[in-house]
């Protein structure tokens, strides 16, 4: 999910995730009985597009896309005569805390935010975000990228791009380790192997990015599903402390702690693109990232280029292949004063002229069924043709209204799992407990 800036972002304190306290203290939810809550925002019909929007409108996006400022923007003025008063970009780890607090008070200077699907329901439910009429959207839109801004049959936004993690290697160092660079590892076996054989001196075979709350939920949720497992039942009990997620934890402990093969600085990257470089550079052979990686693999900078950068499935455990959902959109603040101008700005950008631009000048997956299956797109974002192999297997990401609050648990129990001080069986017992009173408290039935 986050995308292709590559400053390294505030590296968190291991010990501080150790104890949890400090991770949770700063969360803020749109269940805080000390906010307004589920009450949050006065109903009303959901958003029609309006016959001719104007005015001006206020963007808070994450520091994903680049294109949007330099070029989006002032395509959407030129088309709609509607001004964008202001566009920043804030860190995503920073976001949710800084979006809570404008809707708990109400405020209405910000008309448009950016979310995922954790923050589509949490901010939905909660009554802060804008419900859409199905006229405001598009029909050609592909349902993961539609589901990151969806909750329990409610649209709350429009998607900005999709995005799904597959696995990239370097050629070179597959060659150098003796191993067949023209094919990835077809299981997790296969996988620890080729691992083992990458890694050498201060060089690991892997890396990862599980240094902050989002990203240990997104590692463990990945392996989770690369074993067969899932994280809830029907009815959203938690069921991830299952044995084939207790398997799942162990084998990847293990990449660390037995194996030797995981980059022990992989506890402290904090951002997907901080690891995308790694990989450039050529700090690592393998990593699990999201589709970004080939832009940056293929760019300025980078050790590798088209023909050096290897892009296939991610080696399953009990499965063939999974992967986790990673696509992100933009939502109309509730409490917004010029609405009609917001959801134009959301139409313009699933547009296939900006669809286009955010696959081959960013690398991103595109929201349409239209421009996913244009030649042309494949021809710019060779990992379109992983993405479409990889529809056949399980790919979640599991967005809840309790999605921020379940990160910060998760990423406690982790880390204390990767480090050893508790078995991944204690780990998980201990977050399936926990995250049943978030269940509880945020579904109240």
């Amino acid at each position: 999910m986050p995308g292709t800036a590559l400053t390294r972002r505030r590296l968190l304190s291991l010990s501080g995730l150790a104890l949890g306290g400090v991770a949770l203290s700063g969360c803020v939810s749109a269940n805080d009985p000390a906010s307004s809550g589920a009450s949050g925002g006065t109903s009303e019909a959901p958003l029609k597009p309006g016959s001719a929007p104007s005015g001006e409108i206020t963007i808070v996006d994450d520091n994903t896309n680049k294109l949007f400022q330099s070029s989006t923007i002032a395509a959407f003025e030129a088309a709609t005569g509607i001004k964008v008063k202001s566009y920043s970009q804030g860190n995503f780890n920073d976001l949710h805390d800084r979006y809570a607090t404008l809707f708990a008070a109400q405020d209405s200077s910000v008309d448009v935010v950016m979310t995922w699907a954790g923050w589509s329901a949490e901010f939905g439910q909660a009554g802060w975000l804008q419900e859409l009429d199905t006229s405001a959207v598009p029909t050609d839109l592909i349902k993961p990228a539609l589901d990151a801004v969806s909750w329990q049959g409610k649209v709350y936004g429009l998607p900005k791009f999709s995005s799904v993690q597959t696995m990239f290697w370097s050629k070179p160092l597959f060659e150098q380790a003796g191993v067949d660079p023209s094919a990835a590892p077809a299981t997790w076996d296969e996988f620890v192997s080729t691992a083992k054989s990458l890694t050498s001196g201060d060089r690991y075979g892997y890396a990862c990015d599980i240094g902050n709350a989002a990203g240990a939920y997104q590692n463990f949720l990945r392996v989770l599903l690369l074993n067969g497992g899932d994280m809830y039942d029907a009815d959203y009990k938690p069921i991830f402390n299952s044995e084939q997620g207790v398997q799942a934890l162990s084998n990847f402990v293990d990449l660390l702690q037995v194996h030797k093969v995981m980059d022990p600085s992989s506890l402290q990257i904090t951002n997907a693109s901080d690891l995308g470089d790694l990989f450039a550079k050529g700090g690592t052979g393998m990593v699990f990232n999201w589709p970004f990686q080939y832009a940056v693999a293929t760019g300025s900078g980078s050790k590798l280029d088209a023909s050096t950068v290897g892009n296939g499935l991610i080696p399953g455990m009990s499965v063939r292949s999974a992967s986790i959902d990673g696509s992100e959109g933009f939502a109309i603040n509730k409490f917004s004063k010029n609405k009609e101008a917001a959801l134009a700005w959301l139409q313009f950008v699933a547009t296939e002229g900006v669809q286009k631009q955010i696959v081959s000048q960013e690398g991103w997956f595109p929201v349409s069924e239209p421009v996913l299956t244009d030649p042309a797109s494949v021809k710019a974002l060779p990992v379109l043709t992983t993405y479409q192999e990889s529809t056949q297997y399980a790919t979640k990401r599991w967005g809840t209204p309790w999605s921020s609050e379940l990160d910060q648990l998760m990423s406690v129990q982790i880390i204390n799992a990767m480090n050893k001080k508790t078995t991944p069986k204690e780990a998980l017992d201990t977050l399936a407990t926990q995250t049943q009173a978030l269940v509880d408290k945020y579904l109240k039935r």
